[in-house]
């Protein structure tokens, strides 16, 4: 899990060294880190789950790794001044189209996770995607997410 701890740390730094200060950066990062850990950490809790917290977290944060990787070349052509408007447009359905799909991995994660169905899967998968947004932007306004 430590070693997984720290991908998910490199591959953000990577991904947003181009776009973020590197204090909002590291700050950013560990707290995307920690909203996820306590969300699926309570969410096994509250459903008597928890045994498979290890195994759920590191799957949550190899999916994480693997979506910071595919964002990358968007973020390099989006904080490219030389970008095209028609490549910058491009390029931001290309990102909300990466976090979509992160969002529907994240829940099939927690389907198989919790034994639930796909549905309840989605509205925890975007229940964390949100609280993550929300509370990057309460504390860190202007930045973006995290």
């Amino acid at each position: 899990m430590l070693q997984l701890v720290l991908a998910y740390i490199v591959s953000g730094i990577v991904v947003l060294q181009t776009t973020l200060s590197p204090d909002d950066m590291f700050s950013g990062l560990l707290l995307g880190l920690l909203i996820q850990f306590l969300f699926t950490y309570s969410v096994l809790k509250a459903l008597d789950k928890s045994p498979r917290f290890v195994q759920t977290f590191c799957a949550i944060l190899g999916a994480g790794v693997l979506f910071n990787l595919l964002s990358w070349p968007v973020f390099s052509l989006l904080s490219e001044e030389t970008t095209s408007e028609a490549m910058k447009s491009a390029m931001s359905l290309m990102f909300l189209l990466i976090i979509s799909w992160e969002v529907l991995v994240k829940a099939h994660i927690f389907k198989h996770a919790l034994e639930m169905r796909m549905f309840s899967a989605l509205a925890l998968s975007f229940s964390l995607f949100f609280i993550s947004i929300a509370l990057s932007q309460l504390l860190f306004p202007g930045n973006g997410s995290s």
